[in-house]
């Protein structure tokens, strides 16, 4: 069983440094030559010629053997690959500063995201960016200029009401052709955005609501995001259906006083969760052990206001709309407390159970150490995690983090949410980098489980 807090915990697993090839020995030197004749040394040429010559004896001291080469180790690709902890390690460097959408960081977390699923042979499923099929751009506005920068010690109040985000709560997307709904939505949030702060109201030119060219002017925009997707193809007969497996990218960026946000819970860790799961699943991909095909997404600008995900449910990708989702799981902040326990939303916003609550405890049986604590204590977060965009068109989604102060439920977000000490070292402190480990391995179960599922009819 594992420990609440690991006493000894796993290494971080890195790619060893190449053993040093050691130096050749230095070769023996030679004799010093004599000074002197030896004694007898032209008799030699001198004798009668009856007597042998004596032959001369050429001596050449013989080296010493070089020391031995050590050969180089041998580095598991595949298992530094699989550990979640590998990725945690680069997505909350600094050298990202903080993800922030838009921003060059996230855009190199994106490539990053690509030559990993790459390398294991997924596909870019997005026909409709033929220059790059793993991506999705959109453009990033705000009501008030730039959205609000976090981070400040006095800052985030870490309440129920408080974690994660409304849609568009701080920035949103703009297209001529968005849905109606959408645009409904944007309206109300330029109205609540624009009373909170004092200031007065642009009418509607005609209708009820403003049109994308009036909200545009209305508007300012901060640059392009980007959401990264993957295609993992199954091969059974539901193959051209998908389980989306999701998680955001993005982060907040840098903070006032210049402190970068690394953001290694929130959100490295639900990112590198899934890129460590796609080795495993694309071996049973291989081995034709996947009914349906998985769709790995990580979205941008979710710190935004769930914008990346809500973008992606608005441009469906051709062939994989609502209609072919098979249900949706979405991975936020897996890295923190003991590596025991978890709390999950598999439920609709009617509070019932979706077909997620059986196959997560399916799951949980198959592993060899179960975790002790699955808490279904967070429900008021639905609405406020990018499962949210695809629950309200009707999917089933199961939310997976990592719990609440209280290992038995309820109590507080982690203190470090939404500042600047959210780095990778507290959760090698919490339990040495097993949570986010299990919660892979999980994840994984869970996967396989939907994908080779038999849908009620």
């Amino acid at each position: 069983m594992a420990t609440k807090v690991s006493d000894s915990p796993r290494p971080l697993p890195s790619i060893p440094s190449r053993a040093a090839v050691a130096k050749e020995a230095r070769t023996a030197e030679a004799p010093a030559k004599p000074t002197g004749a030896p004694a007898g040394w032209n008799a030699d040429r001198f004798e009668a010629a009856a007597q042998a010559p004596r032959p001369l004896v050429c001596t050449v001291p013989t080296p010493p053997p070089s020391a031995p080469v050590e050969p180089e180790p041998e580095v598991d690709t595949v298992a530094v690959d699989s550990d979640p902890m590998t990725h945690i390690a680069y997505l909350a460097s600094d050298e990202l500063e903080g993800r922030d959408s838009p921003s060059a960081g996230l855009d190199a977390a994106s490539r990053y995201v690509q030559q990993h699923v790459q390398k294991y042979g997924l596909v870019g499923p997005n026909t409709s960016n033929p220059d790059n099929p793993f991506e999705q751009r959109f453009d990033v506005y705000s009501f008030a200029g730039r959205p609000g920068v976090r981070g400040e010690p006095e800052g985030h109040v870490h309440t129920p009401d408080t974690y994660g985000h409304a849609p568009f709560e701080s920035g949103f997307y703009l297209e001529d052709a968005m849905p109606r709904e959408t645009l409904a939505l944007l309206n109300q949030k330029y109205e609540q955005a624009m009373n909170a702060r004092g200031l007065p109201l642009a009418p509607p030119r005609e209708g009820a609501q403003r049109s994308v060219e009036e909200l545009r002017q209305l508007a300012s925009a901060s640059g392009q995001a980007v959401n990264t997707m993957a295609l993992l193809e199954g091969s059974g007969p539901n193959k051209d259906e998908v389980i989306v497996v999701m998680a955001h990218l993005d982060h907040d960026g840098v903070d006032r006083r210049g402190n970068v946000l690394n953001g290694a819970d929130d959100n490295a860790s639900g990112s590198a969760v899934l890129m460590a799961a796609v080795p495993e699943l694309a071996e049973a991909a291989k081995r034709g052990e996947l009914d349906r095909s998985v769709l790995f997404l990580w979205t941008g600008a979710e710190e935004k206001g769930l914008v990346g995900s809500q973008y992606f449910v608005d441009h469906p990708i051709p062939g994989l709309g609502t209609e072919e989702i098979a249900g949706v799981i979405n991975v936020d902040m897996v890295g923190r407390w003991d590596d025991q326990r978890l709390s999950v939303v598999d439920t609709n916003s009617r509070g019932q159970p979706n077909y997620f609550r059986e196959v997560l405890a399916q799951a949980n049986a198959q592993l060899d150490d179960p975790f002790d604590r699955i808490n279904q204590d967070i429900n008021v977060f639905r609405d406020r995690q990018d499962g949210a965009s695809f629950g309200r068109k009707g999917e089933d989604v199961l939310f997976m983090f990592e719990g609440l102060s209280n290992p038995n439920g309820g109590g507080d977000l982690i203190p470090e949410y939404h500042r600047a000490d959210d780095d990778i070292d507290l959760i090698l402190r919490d339990n040495g980098g097993e949570k986010p480990r299990r919660i892979k391995d999980l994840m994984v179960n869970v996967i396989e489980l939907a994908a080779n599922r038999t849908a009620e009819p």
